[in-house]
């Protein structure tokens, strides 16, 4: 096995890892927006360092990557307390799969901002994307029950399915910013790009807690800290796959790879029920995550 190969596997690991610690997050102890906020701080710390001690171009900002970089890390900070939010309302296997998912967002966008052609596979892709976020909510109304318990409107009408969408809109737009990185001409730029988008985020996140929030706890310390090195683990180790990994081979299996890892874990782990109609959404979400990487 090739050390890109090796660099792929660490990958997967990694972003599984994330996955796995946000449902570790999900503790009545951890805060999202403080989960988010150290997550993002760390994550800068780390990136910077890397990119000053590894990264040819060093610590050189040109005006769109900070611009682009600046959008995609708002984007980031708010997708992530979204997410964490509405992790509290529901399962890590379904949510995972639907931020996941989001990969839809950039490619529909490539096809109609950027005039790139889309193919039958596209298409199908995109169809199974839709389909599987359906049957992730009809997995999630099967564990609603009719009538909430003294009138908590929480328990009456849930509000997973919302804040999910929103995640994964908004992933899927912080997705788009490396699209836009590329096709201003400032693809050599990515590690610089990531710096902004991790303290950007920081900062946004920062501002919305600032006044609202007390300090964070031990627990969100360690927790989000462990998030931020598999979050920075999984971004060094594919972009360096990449390198003597074709894409077609990396994408879906980072992508399938850590999804089925996070699924496996939320089964057998932390016990998650799914029902025969979620199931059949999580086959259709990473079929649609593999038809797109590969096509």
């Amino acid at each position: 096995m090739t050390v890109g190969y090796l660099l792929l596997l660490t990958s997967l690991a990694a972003f599984g890892m994330l996955g796995i610690f946000h449902k570790i997050a999900d503790h009545p102890g951890c805060r999202p927006k403080m989960i988010a906020v150290i997550l993002l701080f760390w994550g800068g710390v780390m990136t910077t360092l890397y990119t000053a001690a590894a990264n040819a171009k060093g610590l050189v900002f040109p005006g769109p990557v900070l611009l682009i970089g600046s959008c995609g890390g708002a984007l980031c900070g708010l997708t992530l307390f979204g997410f964490q939010t509405g992790l509290r309302l529901g399962k890590i296997s379904t949510s995972w799969l639907i931020l996941n998912l989001s990969i839809g967002i950039p490619i529909l966008l490539s096809v109609f901002l950027f005039g790139e052609k889309v193919n039958v596979g596209k298409i199908i892709g995109i169809l199974l994307v839709l389909a599987a976020v359906v049957m992730m909510w009809m997995d999630k109304r099967i564990d609603l029950p009719p009538t909430g318990a003294d009138g908590d409107p929480l328990l009456n009408k849930s509000k997973w399915l919302p804040l999910m969408l929103l995640s994964f809109a908004g992933n899927g737009l912080a997705m788009s910013c490396q699209k836009v990185l590329v096709e201003v001409k400032q693809g050599d730029y990515v590690w610089q790009f990531y710096i902004v988008v991790y303290w950007s985020g920081f900062i946004v996140m920062l501002l919305l807690s600032a006044l609202r929030e007390a300090w964070p706890n031990r627990r969100e310390y360690a927790t989000a800290f462990v998030m931020a090195i598999c979050s920075v683990i999984g971004n060094i180790s594919m972009t360096t796959a990449l390198k003597s990994v074709k894409g077609t081979v990396a994408y879906p299996v980072n992508s399938g790879g850590s999804l089925s890892l996070v699924v496996l874990v939320g089964v057998v782990f932390f016990r998650e029920k799914i029902h025969p109609v979620g199931m059949a959404g999580i086959v259709c979400g990473i079929s649609a995550i593999l038809i797109l990487a590969l096509t």
